[in-house]
């Protein structure tokens, strides 16, 4: 007896032992969860002081050279491609005939409808002679000037089926896809080669809307290629978009020219630029200052020692700087580099000015 009770003793100081012991463990616990408050802790930046500098008057967009046209060809009826009489690198010319597909059966049927819309006729003429005497019925005529008619469409659009087994190129170009060979079956739409006017080439590039008013169709615009160094290449403005994208920048098409470099190839990487005014001297900040950057422009300016957010409207870019249209003044401070820990508000210790 005396046994049992020195167990159950033993046991309970065990139970308080472990109960005293989780449960300073859970102090410890919540103390280290517990939320610092480090609102007001200074957070580390370096300041730029907004300045006005010189800015180009040149306008440059990187590029891609495409050809002026391209065209796909495909087949306009169904069936057995019996001709294409072209290659890769095939120079074609527009409206001309690269191939056909196999209308031999195309062509039994017309001669079987075509006896068969003549006795149609000869019947609708009979009965309509007939029905001068009063020798037939008037439906019995509409009857058969119906059949005949309706066998005349029939045939006519046969016939046009036959014409449009001709695969003819669209434009002038080059033969840059060939997708079939000849005795392959094919349906109605397939693409059987693409076609590429490689003696025009154009550019499209992308300004945004403090450029796009100073640019002006049959504008003059020079390129530069790295394949081709010191090689001057010209080009004309063809168009310029009406509207802006849902990036808020317009689509303008160049024209190039191939006088310069005849070797100038659709593919090519090149460097675009407008000369839109001389050089002046604006607002300007390193790009790098904007939070988000160009799509949702703002910057955090300081103000007693505090971030705040301020919104603002950017125009041209020059190197690693950016034009500021409105939203900043002349001697205003702004973070520079590490807003990533910034909220508006926060308190911050400057580390280091850029000038």
């Amino acid at each position: 007896m005396k046994t049992k009770i020195i167990s159950i003793v033993v046991i309970i100081i065990l139970i308080a032992l472990v109960a005293f012991k989780l449960t300073s463990n859970k102090k410890v616990i919540n103390e280290n969860n517990k939320t610092i408050d480090r609102s007001e802790i200074p957070v580390a930046v370096t300041i730029y002081n907004v300045k006005k500098m010189p800015i180009s008057g040149n306008v440059t967009r990187p590029s891609l050279l495409e050809p002026k046209d391209e065209a796909s060809v495909a087949v306009g009826v169904g069936g057995k491609l019996e001709s294409l009489r072209v290659e890769l690198g095939s120079k074609v010319s527009k409206g001309q005939i690269i191939g056909t597909v196999d209308t031999k059966v195309m062509k039994v049927n017309v001669r079987s409808l075509e006896l068969t819309v003549s006795k149609l006729k000869r019947d609708y003429d009979r009965n309509s002679e007939l029905l001068k005497g009063n020798a037939i019925s008037e439906n019995a005529v509409t009857d058969s000037k119906f059949s005949y008619e309706t066998k005349q469409l029939e045939l006519a659009q046969l016939k046009q089926q036959i014409a449009d087994a001709n695969i003819i190129a669209p434009i002038s170009g080059v033969v840059v896809v060939k997708n079939l060979v000849p005795g392959e079956f094919v349906s109605p739409g397939v693409e059987v080669v693409k076609i590429a006017d490689v003696n025009t080439i154009k550019t499209n590039v992308y300004v945004n809307e403090s450029e796009v008013y100073q640019l002006k169709m049959n504008q003059s615009v020079n390129l530069t290629a790295s394949v081709f160094p010191g090689k001057k290449i010209t080009g004309v403005i063809s168009y310029i978009s009406p509207r802006a994208d849902d990036n808020h920048n317009y689509k303008v098409e160049v024209m190039v020219s191939k006088k310069e470099v005849p070797e100038l190839k659709a593919g090519t990487y090149v460097n675009v630029s407008f000369n839109t005014q001389k050089e002046t001297e604006v607002l300007q900040i390193p790009k790098r200052s904007l939070v988000e950057g160009t799509k949702n422009p703002y910057v955090y300016i300081i103000e007693n020692q505090k971030a705040i957010v301020r919104k603002i409207v950017i125009g041209r870019e020059s190197g690693e700087n950016i034009e500021v249209i409105s939203g900043l003044k002349e001697g205003d401070v702004i973070v520079s580099d590490g807003q990533i820990n910034l909220i508006s508000g926060s308190n911050v210790e400057v580390k280091n000015i850029k000038k």
